[in-house]
Parts: structure tokens; sequence; C-alpha cells
């Protein structure tokens, strides 16, 4: 149990190490990053309860480094268990180094596999269980491996990423691997599209492919949010042929509050039982302070998958330090 805790002080003092020589040679740009959430949520008391620490910061103009660590969940022995794993959560979500030169960026570490959702844009802390999708709760996305950005124009990213699959019991056993493509486009404020594919190799031998694209418009204080993925989640299969799409709307009335409606809608193939799942849910977000938020929801699902009301209530704090 304790050796991950040394590896993850191991990395924190070689990131603060880095940090500091960069300072000395005057290439300095580290933050450090304490995120913790408690919340109540009907049904799974706990609910998306956590504890992240983050750390990011820059060895020079051309190359930079990113942390991220799950230190405590509403299940906190499985994140310490689950050490190293590539199929299941565990207490080191991402590191990562990268290299850019020009409109080129090469990318090394542990990280998401490329995903196309504005749902997988969403940092872990933020996301409300009863609004994600089964295949957020299902797939474990974050994995070992190699990404190749290129900037062709300005507004425009593409992405291609080869790694680990979520199918591996740990990273690149039984030579399992996932091939990913992703292209973003962002108008800045205005709207976005983005759409990715991967191709994973599964624990039967084969690969299934995986596509998954969103869409987001801004309208003053208002923005929309809309997603579409070809699979549905499943705790056994982990992905199923399908349909996942959501529909999320959110209104800011001012800069200490937020509204969020949101709704979705997922079915499994006729080979899977054809099971339908039906949410639809509204949330507020209040900002008292800097750093602090406070929320409220209440959603209800329709359907063969756990139908009925549920709400929850919580806070979440960002403590932001830049080293």
């Amino acid at each position: 149990m304790r050796k991950p805790f040394v590896i993850a002080a191991m990395l924190l003092c070689c990131s603060l190490a880095i940090a500091q020589e960069a300072d000395e040679l005057g290439g300095s740009n580290a933050e450090f990053s304490v995120i913790a959430r408690a919340e109540y949520l009907y049904g799974d008391p706990l609910g998306n309860s956590s504890l992240y620490a983050t750390f990011d910061g820059s060895i020079s103009d051309n190359l930079t480094y990113s942390f991220g660590t799950h230190l405590l969940s509403s299940t906190p022995g499985a994140l310490y268990a689950n050490s190293f794993r590539a199929d299941d959560v565990d207490w080191l979500d991402w590191a990562t180094l990268t290299w850019a030169v020009g409109d080129f960026e090469r990318t090394f570490g542990k990280e998401d596999i490329l995903l196309g959702t504005n749902e997988m844009s969403v940092s872990d802390w933020d996301i409300h269980f009863p609004f994600a999708s089964s295949i957020w709760h299902n797939l474990y996305t974050y994995e070992w491996g190699l990404r190749g950005t290129w900037y062709p124009v300005e507004g425009l990213t593409l992405d291609a990423r080869v790694s680990a699959s979520p199918y591996s019991a740990y990273p690149f056993t039984g030579g399992l691997l996932t091939y990913g493509l992703k292209a973003a486009y962002e108008q800045t404020e205005s709207w976005g599209l983005m759409a990715a594919y991967d191709v994973i190799g599964t624990d039967t031998g084969k690969y299934t492919g995986f596509l998954t694209a969103g869409a987001n418009v801004f309208l003053g204080e208002a923005s929309i949010c809309v997603d579409f993925q070809n699979k549905v989640g499943d705790p056994t299969f982990v992905l199923v042929d399908g349909i996942s799409t959501s529909l999320q709307c959110a209104y800011t009335f001012s800069e200490q509050l937020t509204a969020i409606a949101h709704t979705g809608y997922e079915k499994m193939d006729a080979n899977f039982g054809g099971l339908e799942d039906i949410n639809a849910g509204l949330a507020v977000h209040y900002f008292p302070i800097e750093g602090l938020r406070v929320h409220a929801l209440g959603s209800y699902r329709w359907g063969d998958i756990a139908p009925g009301p549920t709400f929850s209530i919580g806070v979440t704090y960002n403590f932001t330090h830049s080293l």
C-alpha cells in the first residue's frame, strides 16, 4: 500500500526539482493545484467525492510537463490496489512530457485516449455522476502512449496517438493497443466541432471501432453542447454496440451563478439486449468566493437501467499556487 505513495512523492519531488532548475534558468512557469470535492449523492452517498493534485510547468520554451494524481475517492482502497493497471482507475491519472517545435507537438506519457466528446473534455472532479454517460462510468481512458499534434491553421488541431488498450490488465500486456485520430476546430467564444475515431484492441483478440463526436455553441451568456458516441458502456464488456447521445445547455447569470440543463439517451443494440436509458436533470453552480463551487442537482431516469429520481449537493474547492 505504501509503494504508490512513495512513487507519487518521488514524482512530485522530481517535478519540484525540475521547476526549480528551470526557474534558475529563467524558464519556469510552474503551477501546483489541489482540488477537493465533497458531495452527497442519493443512492451513492459519497458520489464523486474526491481529492486530486496536479502539477504543470515548463523545463524550457519547448519542453513542458504535467502530472495529475487522484489521491482519494469514494473507494480510496481501489485507487491504490489498482496501481498501474490499464483497465481501471488508479491514483495516477496523467503524467506527460510534451516537446513542441513550430506547429508540431510530441507528447509521451499517460493521458486520455483520443475522444471527441465535450464530456471527456471536462475534468473528472467537475463531472456530475447522474449526468455522465455509461462510457464515462465504464471505460478507463487514461493510458500510456505517444501522441503527435499538428496545428495547421488557427483554431484547427489534429492529433494521432498510439497507446495501451483499456482491455489490458497492465499497459501493453497481451500486445493490446489503441490507435486513435482526432480533429477539433474552434472559433473562440463562438462555436466548436470535434470528432475522434479509435481502434481499440480487446481481450477477445479483435479490434473494435469507437467513434465519438461533439459540438458546442456559445451565445452570449448561454452555451449548448451536443455529444454522440457509437458505443454504450457496460460493466462486463466495457464497450458494446449501440448509441449514446447527450444535450447540455448552460446559462451564466453572473460570475457567481450558473444553471445547467442536461438530457441523455442511450440504447444498446439488440444483440446486447436492446436496453434503453433516458435521463434529464438540472444543476445549479454557485461560486461564493474564488476557487469554491457549491452545487445542487436533481435528475430523473427512465428506461431499463436504474430508473427513478436522484439528487446531489456538494462543494468543490480548487487551490492553485504558482511556483
